[in-house]
């Protein structure tokens, strides 16, 4: 079993809907109901419901029936992690471009190019978030400082996420996660234009989330802050400020964190991480894209899946002991939703030397 249970974000939105037929973004079954809708129907039976909450199937099979492998309603593929222009509406504008990979990666299948080869290839996933219900994993570091390497036995699904009744928040992302424990609503603001595929068509790993394809003027800068708030509803001590690489949070397992919570824009100190005067810079660009500092979940890891694996000379990464201590599984399956082999997102930022880019 992967041990691994990120909380999905920056994530495809996912459907719920039996039936075959239109599934638009955040409309069709997802909201925008009119009052004698009949969206309803696709989902739900009165009296003849087959599972829970009146659904016609359980609901990791009804999701998958627009947004699995061999499904038509819905173009985006979250099983394969690949956007298929396969449904019944033109979107204008378009919502995505065919066949390259979702910026979530995917359950099953992810389309990445995790190895910098130049181009995405579908690859099996390495880790993935946890999403059919029944199997369990460890939210790590849910929880307050002290109590452990985070809450297990979380049988994570599709609508623990997402709202399938539409909310008007990002990918339809709930305001708290089911069974998170968080107390207060993170409203994730929408794209004005939404967008579901990778940035580059030559597959580079970055997409949106990945901030060093973008620029401050980018239109989901904003979002990306809000997105770490969200995750670490569930993931409660992987929220942690500049000073957290310096600073003992005394936490016991979650001791010295690397930032996730980017307060720069909010009269942060460029100091924390850089020194003064600036003794440790980093470089301000990576492929000739602009760095702008914003650090948080989604800039190292994807929400669905990942193909990235562990099998670097050491290999340091495939053997890296999990939050509670535990050394397996290891190998690729220790890729914990990271959008590069084995610890390159480090090297993305901090280009230490090497053959592949000069040193800061």
């Amino acid at each position: 079993m992967k041990r691994l249970l990120l909380v999905v974000l920056g994530a495809c939105a996912i459907a719920v809907m039996a039936l075959v037929g239109v599934a638009g973004a955040d409309g069709g079954p997802h909201g925008g109901y009119a009052p004698t809708t009949d969206g309803c129907a696709g989902c739900h039976r009165a009296h003849t419901a087959a599972a829970p909450r009146l659904l016609t199937t359980p609901v990791a099979a009804l999701c998958s029936s627009c947004h699995g492998s061999a499904a038509t309603g819905a173009d985006t593929n979250v099983e394969d992690g690949v956007y298929l222009d396969r449904d019944a509406v033109a979107e204008a504008p378009a919502e995505g471009v065919a066949n390259l990979g979702l910026k979530a990666g995917g359950f099953t299948n992810a389309v990445m190019d995790t190895s910098f080869s130049g181009s995405a290839a579908s690859a099996a996933t390495t880790s993935a978030h946890n999403h059919d219900n029944i199997t369990t994993g460890t939210a790590w570091g849910n929880g307050a400082i002290g109590s452990g390497a985070g809450a297990a036995g979380f049988a994570l699904g599709c609508t623990d996420c997402h709202d399938p009744h539409g909310n008007g928040n990002y990918r339809i992302l709930r305001p708290i996660p089911s069974d998170s424990g968080a107390a207060a609503n993170v409203n994730v603001p929408d794209e004005a234009t939404k967008d579901y595929t990778i940035t580059d068509p030559g597959g580079q790993y970055f997409s949106e989330g990945y901030n060093l394809a973008l620029t401050s003027t980018d239109p989901m800068t904003s979002q990306y802050q809000t997105l770490s708030d969200w995750c670490t509803q569930c993931h409660t001590r992987y929220l942690a400020d500049p000073d957290s690489g310096t600073t003992d949070s005394g936490d016991a397992i979650f001791a010295y964190r690397h930032m996730t919570a980017d307060t720069f824009g909010e009269g942060g100190d460029c100091a924390k991480c850089h020194g003064s005067p600036f003794t440790n810079p980093p470089p301000i660009t990576f492929n000739g894209t602009y760095w702008n500092h914003d650090v948080e979940c989604a800039t190292c890891h994807v929400a669905h899946g990942t193909s990235a694996v562990m099998t670097g000379d050491g290999p340091y990464s495939g053997s890296a002991l999990w939050p509670d201590g535990a050394a397996a599984p290891n190998g690729d399956a220790r890729s914990s939703l990271l959008r590069v082999d084995n610890r390159g997102v480090c090297q993305a930022c901090h280009d230490k030397p090497g053959t592949s880019a000069p040193a800061p």
